[in-house]
């Protein structure tokens, strides 16, 4: 029985963070990186292949990680964007939630037997701001999706060498970086949080997966 990873963006600060884990990590027996173009620089050991996130279920992605029925298969989406780098709130979310939830519905059909998400702190259908409800729709329908087990990560300011430039967000992790000591008891939820910890706390929830849907909080990463 093999034990193969997907990775949906991981191109990304944190999914590229959990992609040099992954391919570190000798459990798994394949590493593979679903990308939107040709990527350089890929980990030793991993399995880069272009897919249409339009369509994740036409052809490459299935096709590339052609899994035994006997495999276990754990798929990680690490998609996100800004609206910002997007252009406008369709294009955002069109990133934020339509892909991942098409990622999501992938993973069904291929009987992952876990997929890990990254959403964001706050998130929630309720929330009257865009970025958070967005989030928080994506997870209602991975929840909706009943996958046999979902962990999802609810990070604050996330902390590392972003290949992509965010002006705006760099300037707030900056701020946040330094008031990190001081954010203490319920405050703690927004301290900075390494792309290296969330990548940490994923795996981590993969190896033993919990049946239904756990979420982790920034503060617990």
């Amino acid at each position: 029985m093999a034990k193969i990873a997907v990775v949906a963006g991981a191109t990304g600060l944190t999914g590229s963070t959990l992609l040099r884990q992954l391919a570190g990590d000798k459990r798994f027996d394949r590493v593979v990186a679903l990308v939107r173009s040709a990527k350089r620089g890929m980990p030793e050991r991993v399995e880069s292949v272009i897919v249409d996130f339009e369509a994740p279920a036409n052809g490459d992605a299935t096709i590339a990680v052609n899994h035994a029925a006997t495999d276990q298969l754990v798929v990680f989406c690490c998609l996100g964007t800004t609206i910002k780098v997007a252009g406008s709130q369709a294009a955002f979310r069109r990133v934020d939630f339509d892909y991942v939830v098409a990622i999501a519905r992938w993973a069904k059909v291929q009987h992952a037997v876990h997929f890990g998400l990254i959403s964001a702190l706050g998130a929630s259908a309720k929330s009257s701001v865009f970025y958070t409800r967005t989030k928080g729709e994506a997870e209602d329908a991975l929840r909706a999706l009943a996958l046999p087990s979902v962990h999802i990560v609810r990070p604050s300011f996330i902390d590392g060498n972003r290949t992509e430039s965010r002006p705006g967000e760099s300037v707030a992790i900056r701020f946040a970086r330094g008031i990190s000591p001081l954010l203490l008891g319920p405050l703690r939820r927004y301290r900075v949080v390494t792309a290296e910890a969330i990548a940490a706390s994923l795996l981590a929830a993969s190896m033993s997966p919990v049946a239904g849907v756990t979420v982790t909080e920034s503060e617990a990463i």
